[in-house]
């Protein structure tokens, strides 16, 4: 696990929840957001909190890897003691939305220092603008396990092959699939508030950026959440962003794969 991720990016994106039985394992651009708050809100947490605020792990109510140990974390996995559960999203308007997020001219606090951080990631000058297929050419350049967490291959980022996920859910039935989620925590989950966080519009505007050269990128970096979660290789026609896919919920990743 750790050779995979660093203990920075375990201890921010692997959120331990014994009350509820579960380590939720977010990735970025998959309505991260909207799911901690929500988990903030069945924890009881009270007083209002800015959205980006909960990314701070001093602002979230749940266990972190740093509180327990990189091995108890793995102890917990491996006995059952914490059922491992994640959301992930189509990886057509994930790409898009991290492109329209944080690298599409003009963007406000276009020099506001963490997003010229993560653009000099993938861009010598990150001042200039780049366009959707530069981004993608980008990325395509990058090896998988050096790549920011915001575009990183989902089934490579919550380590899919090694993990025993419990519950997979989508972005593309979030509502639904939180909710379903409550037969796992054993919680009542259909009151709790789930407010879409997603302002980039991706899901809404793909054939506007897409084209036959970026379609092929898109499926060759993230061949891998093309074949693990069941996702199809064709461009999503609907307004939301997704095309008609096999049922994930509540399914190991193995079981998805088939």
């Amino acid at each position: 696990m750790a050779a995979q991720m660093s203990a920075g990016e375990i201890n921010h994106s692997f959120h331990m929840m014994p009350e509820l039985g579960i380590i939720y394992v977010s990735i970025p651009k998959v309505a991260c957001t909207s799911l901690k708050l929500a988990f903030r809100e069945v924890y009881g947490a009270t007083g209002s909190i800015r959205p980006g605020a909960i990314h701070d792990v001093a602002n979230q109510p749940w266990r972190h890897m740093r509180d327990l140990g990189l091995r108890d974390l793995a102890r917990r996995i491996e006995n059952g003691t914490l059922k491992p559960v994640t959301f992930v999203r189509n990886p057509f308007s994930r790409a898009l939305s991290c492109y329209r997020n944080q690298f599409e001219y003009p963007l406000r606090n276009w020099d506001k220092p963490n997003r010229v951080h993560l653009r000099s990631l993938l861009i010598e000058d990150p001042m200039r603008r780049m366009s959707f297929a530069e981004f993608l050419e980008a990325v395509d350049r990058q090896k998988s396990a050096g790549m920011n967490g915001h575009w990183r291959p989902q089934a490579d980022f919550v380590m899919a092959k090694d993990i025993p996920y419990a519950f997979i859910g989508r972005q593309e039935n979030l509502r639904e699939d939180f909710t379903a989620l409550g037969k796992i925590v054993g919680t009542n989950l259909s009151s709790i508030k789930l407010a879409s966080r997603n302002r980039s519009g991706a899901g809404a505007s793909l054939a506007d950026y897409y084209t036959p050269e970026t379609i092929e990128m898109v499926r060759r970096i993230y061949a891998a959440d093309f074949e693990t979660f069941g996702y199809s290789r064709d461009l999503p026609v609907s307004p939301g962003g997704d095309a008609a896919q096999p049922e994930v919920l509540g399914r190991t990743v193995e079981e998805a794969r088939n």
